[in-house]
C-alpha cells in the first residue's frame, strides 16, 4: 500500500513519468544512436569528396552529390527517428521552448511569405529548406528531455565521432598542404572539430580533456583561425563559469600568460592576422570587400529574400548579414536580438550556482560557452542557421533548449512504497534538474 501526503516540487525538462526506467533507457540509446549517425554523415563524406572543397570564393563550400545525399539521409534519420522514439516528449518540450527561442521559430514560419518570388523551383527549394529548419530545430530541443546522463554520454560518443572525423581525413589524406587537408578546405575541416570540443565539455573525464587536445592540435595544423579562437574561447568561459578563478587557478594563469608572451611569434604564425591574401580562407582579414557586398544586397532586398536563396557572393560570407539578407531586416534583425537575448539568459544561467548539482552546472557552463564560441564563429562562417554542417547543427542544439519546468510529485509518507511506485518516481525524476 501507499499513502501520499503533501506535494514535492521537482523541476524536470519534461521526461515522461507513465515510462519505465526500461523505456527511458531504449529512447535516450535510440535518439543518441540517431544523433550521433548524423554527426558522422555531415562530416565524413567530405573525406571522399571529389568536388574541389579548397577552392576559391565560387566552390569553396560545393560538395559533391555523394555528399549532399550523406547529410540529407543523416537529417532525414534523425528527425524521423525522434518521433518515433520520443514522441510523448515533443510537446513538452516545445510548450517548454524559452519565449526568445518559440519568437525566433515563429518569424521563420512566417518567413515563408518571402520565398514567394523567383522561379517555381527556387521558391519550392526554399520554402522545402524553411519546413526542415523548423522541424530540425524542435527535434534537437527534444534531445536536452534526456536524463542527464544519457544527455552526457549522447554529447561524449558526439564528440568522438567528430574528433574521428579530423583523424581518419588526416590518415586517409595525409597531412594539410597549403593548410587543406586533401580536397578539403580548412575552416570546413575546422567546423566539426570546433563541434566536437564544445560537445567534449559536456562530460568530466580524461576522454573529454583528449578529445580537446586532439582537436586543438588539429585545428591549429590547418590555421582555421575561427575555429582555433572559437575553441579557446569555449575553453575558457566554461572553466571560468564552471570553476570560477581562484587561488590555485592563479599559477595557472600566470604560467598561461607567461607562455602566450614568449610564444607570440609562434601563434601569430598559426593565426596568420596579418595575412589579407587569405579572403574567405581566414577567418579575419580580407573580408570587408565581400561583407560591402552583403551590404548591398540587404538595401536592395529589405524584406528579404527567404531562407537559403542567398548565394555565398550576396551573403558576404557572414552568418549575420545573410540572417538579415533572408528574413528581411525586421525579420532578421529580430532573430539575431532574439538569439542575443537567448545567450545572455544562458550566461546568466550558468553563473547561478545556487540549487545545481555538478552535472547541471556543468550543462549550463558548456552551453554557455560553446554558444559564445559560435556566435564568434557565426561573424566567419557563410550562416547561422544551416542543416548541412556541424556548425549550424551544433547552433541549433545548444540554442534551442527547452527550459526547465515544473512538475508537482505526491511525496510518500513513511509507509513502504511497492517496487513498482519506486519505478514510476524515478522515471518521472529522470531528467535533469534545477531549483526555482
Amino acid at each position: 500500500m501507499v499513502s501520499w501526503a503533501t506535494a514535492d516540487v521537482i523541476l524536470s525538462t519534461g521526461w515522461n513519468g507513465d515510462m519505465g526506467p526500461s523505456d527511458n533507457h531504449f529512447t535516450a540509446i535510440t535518439a543518441s544512436l540517431a544523433f550521433w549517425a548524423w554527426c558522422a554523415l555531415l562530416s565524413y563524406p567530405l573525406i571522399a569528396s571529389n568536388a574541389d572543397l579548397a577552392g576559391a570564393l565560387t566552390n569553396s563550400y560545393a560538395v559533391d552529390r555523394t555528399a549532399l545525399v550523406c547529410q540529407a539521409v543523416g537529417l532525414l534519420l534523425f528527425i524521423t527517428t525522434i518521433p518515433l522514439t520520443c514522441y510523448s516528449h515533443i510537446g513538452s518540450a516545445l510548450r517548454s521552448l524559452p519565449h526568445a527561442q518559440t519568437s525566433i521559430l515563429i518569424i521563420i514560419y512566417l518567413s515563408l511569405t518571402v520565398q514567394l518570388h523567383g522561379d517555381e523551383l527556387g521558391t519550392l527549394a526554399g520554402i522545402s529548406y524553411t519546413c526542415l529548419l523548423l522541424i530540425t530545430a524542435s527535434m534537437l530541443s527534444v534531445l536536452w528531455t534526456l536524463p542527464a546522463a544519457d544527455l552526457a554520454r549522447c554529447m561524449q560518443v558526439a564528440s568522438l565521432v567528430l574528433c574521428l572525423f579530423g583523424i581518419t581525413a588526416i590518415a586517409i589524406l595525409g597531412m594539410p598542404q597549403g593548410r587543406a587537408v586533401g580536397n578539403i578546405q580548412p575552416n570546413l575541416f575546422g567546423a566539426p572539430l570546433l563541434a566536437a570540443f564544445i560537445f567534449s565539455q559536456f562530460r568530466a573525464g580524461f576522454v573529454g580533456v583528449a578529445v580537446r587536445a586532439l582537436c586543438l592540435a588539429m585545428v591549429a595544423l590547418v590555421s582555421s583561425r575561427f575555429a582555433l579562437i572559437g575553441c579557446v574561447s569555449a575553453l575558457v568561459v566554461h572553466e571560468m563559469t564552471f570553476n570560477p578563478l581562484g587561488r590555485e587557478k592563479i599559477p595557472v594563469l600566470v604560467g598561461a600568460s607567461t607562455a602566450g608572451i614568449l610564444f607570440w611569434p609562434q601563434i601569430a604564425g598559426i593565426l596568420a592576422l596579418d595575412d589579407s591574401s587569405r579572403d574567405l580562407s581566414s577567418g579575419f582579414s580580407g573580408r570587408d570587400e565581400f561583407w560591402s557586398l552583403a551590404l548591398d544586397s540587404i538595401s536592395n532586398h529589405p524584406l528579404g529574400i527567404g531562407f537559403k536563396r542567398a548565394s555565398l557572393e550576396e551573403s558576404g560570407h557572414n552568418g549575420y548579414l545573410k540572417t538579415l539578407l533572408e528574413f528581411g531586416v525586421v525579420g532578421g534583425g529580430l532573430i539575431i536580438f532574439l538569439v542575443g537575448c537567448a545567450f545572455v539568459a544562458t550566461g546568466i544561467e550558468a553563473v547561478r550556482v545556487s540549487g545545481k548539482d555538478p552535472q547541471q552546472r556543468r550543462f549550463a557552463c558548456a552551453r554557455f560557452a560553446g554558444l559564445f564560441a559560435l556566435a564568434f564563429g557565426g561573424f566567419f562562417q557563410p550562416q547561422l542557421f544551416n542543416l548541412g554542417d556541424a556548425f549550424g547543427m551544433s547552433f541549433l542544439l545548444l540554442l534551442f533548449r527547452p527550459r526547465m519546468i515544473r512538475k508537482v510529485v505526491a511525496a510518500p509518507t513513511s509507509r513502504s512504497i511497492g517496487l513498482a511506485g519506486t519505478s514510476r518516481l524515478t522515471a518521472h525524476c529522470g531528467g535533469p534538474r534545477q531549483s526555482g
